[in-house]
C-alpha cells in the first residue's frame, strides 16, 4: 500500500492561480462536482488526499516488503492499517476558474475527521 499511496499535493502552487483547469485536475484529479455558471466561469469542488512524498513513500514500501518477507506476510497486520493512517487526511477544496478555465483562487474548506477522531469527540471528559 505505501507505493501506491497518493503523492502529496503542492497547494502552494494552485493559490498562486493562474494556472489551466486541466493541470489543476491533473494534480487534484476529477473534481467531485462542478458548476458552470452564465458567465463561463466555473466553481469545481475536490476531495484528495494529503499524501506523502516520493521518498518517505518508496522508503516505506521497501520496509513493509522485506518485513514481509521476514514475517511470511503476517506483517500486513500492522502494516495495512499504518498505512490507512499515513495517507493523510481527506480534504476538501474548492477552486474557481475565469471563463478560459484558468484559475482564479483556491481555498482548502477543510477535512474529513477520522473514525478515532469522532470517537474522542463525541466522549465527554471523564474527569
Amino acid at each position: 500500500m505505501a507505493f501506491t499511496q497518493p503523492p502529496r499535493v503542492d497547494t502552494e502552487a494552485l493559490d498562486a492561480g493562474g494556472m489551466s483547469r486541466d493541470v489543476v485536475i491533473e494534480r487534484l484529479g476529477a473534481p467531485k462536482s462542478s458548476v458552470k455558471n452564465v458567465d463561463g466561469s466555473r466553481e469545481d469542488m475536490f476531495e484528495y488526499y494529503e499524501g506523502s512524498s516520493s521518498g518517505w513513500k518508496i522508503g516505506r514500501g521497501i520496509f513493509h516488503l522485506a518485513a514481509d518477507v521476514f514475517t511470511i506476510a503476517l506483517w500486513e497486520i500492522v502494516a495495512t492499517p499504518t498505512e490507512y493512517g499515513l495517507r493523510g487526511d481527506k480534504i476538501t477544496a474548492q477552486a474557481n476558474f475565469d471563463n478560459t478555465d484558468r484559475l482564479t483562487s483556491f481555498r482548502v474548506l477543510g477535512r474529513e475527521i477520522k473514525p478515532l477522531e469522532k470517537k474522542l469527540v463525541a466522549q465527554p471528559n471523564a474527569s
